[in-house]
């Protein structure tokens, strides 16, 4: 009875995917390319979150004396994590617009 039903539910959402798959049209390359593109915006996002969280927590305790390195290189990894997820996102939005505009089906 359980093999059944796990069966009949595998044969359920691999139709389901099949479906999604087609009617979002993510098996062609601009759907392949604006997953990506959604995928890097989603990175972004969290990295500046995590950039205002930092420097949220960098402000309430008053930086001392010994903890002024941390605080410069901690920032300094910050903008180089920001400047290529924001790099991956724009070069993946150009690309599925150029895409979307010259792709011939």
């Amino acid at each position: 009875m359980l093999r059944r039903l796990i069966r009949e539910i595998n044969i359920e959402l691999y139709w389901l995917k099949k479906d999604f798959a087609r009617r979002w049209k993510m098996d062609t390359p601009v759907g392949l390319m604006g997953i990506i593109a959604i995928v890097t915006g989603f990175v972004l996002f969290v990295i500046l979150i995590q950039g205002i969280a930092e420097i949220i927590r960098g402000t309430i305790p008053w930086v001392a004396g010994s903890r002024i390195a941390e605080t410069y290189w901690s920032s300094i990894g910050y903008a180089l994590k920001a400047s290529l997820a924001f790099l991956a996102f724009s070069v993946s939005i150009i690309l599925f617009f150029l895409m979307k505009l010259f792709y011939k089906r």
